[in-house]
This record gives C-alpha cells, structure tokens and sequence, in this order.
C-alpha cells in the first residue's frame, strides 16, 4: 500500500511540471546578466570578466568600463580615459547580456569615439590603472 502511495505521489510530481515553468526560470537567470537592469552592473559575471580584461595595477595608464549607446541601443565597452595615453585598437561594443554587437578596427574605433560624440556622452562604471 505504501509503496503504490508513493508511486502515485512521484507520478504527480513528475507530471506537475511544466516546460513553462522551466523557461520562466530560464528567462530569470538570463534577466539576472542583465547590465542594463542590474542594480550593480558590476557584479554580474561577463562584467566581472570584463573588469579582469582592464589588467588592474599591471600599467601605467587609466583604463575604464564605459557605458554609453550605440545605434540606439545600450553598450558597454573598455576605453582608456588617460590623457596622457594613446591607445587605439578593436574595441569591442557588448550589449546589456554581455554579447559582442559590434567590433570595430582601429580605424573605425577611433571614428567612434571622435565623430560620433560618444566621449561626451558616456557613463564610467569602473576605472583603475591598467
């Protein structure tokens, strides 16, 4: 009797479960590497990764993870803020779950920060010498 008890009590247990269920639970942990809504960006794990890539304390130059937009759309990306330092190179843009939406060569990242007006409108999240 009580392992038919407990046979029936799993059956329902099995089949109570939904595959909505699941894909709400999916859609939190994907909203909890949300940049863009997060109360500390920082904490989440691609800008944690991001914050590694600054090389903290390793150079001489100040370097910072930015915040800005781009197309109309939030970005994140590294910029180096020192005025005394000169540094071009691929910039990457990474949208508010930490993916790369755009790429830009040297050339096309310094057209970015010069022509667009993006240094005049940009967020610093974190700055450290690099």
């Amino acid at each position: 009797m009580r392992r038919s008890l407990l046979f029936f009590l799993l059956l329902i247990l099995l089949f109570s479960c939904s595959k909505d269920e699941n894909k709400v639970i999916a859609n939190s942990e994907v909203e909890l590497q949300n940049a863009c809504k997060a109360e500390d960006p920082l904490a989440i794990d691609w800008m944690q990764n991001l914050k590694e890539e600054l090389h903290c304390g390793e150079y001489f130059c100040e370097v910072a993870i930015v915040k800005s937009e781009y197309e109309g759309e939030t970005v994140f990306f590294i910029l180096v803020t020192d005025p005394l330092c000169n540094a071009s190179g691929v910039r990457n843009l990474y949208n508010c779950y930490g993916e790369i939406i755009k790429e830009f060569t040297a050339e096309e990242s310094s057209i970015f920060l010069n022509d667009s007006g993006v240094e005049a409108d940009f967020e610093i999240l974190f700055s450290c010498n690099g």
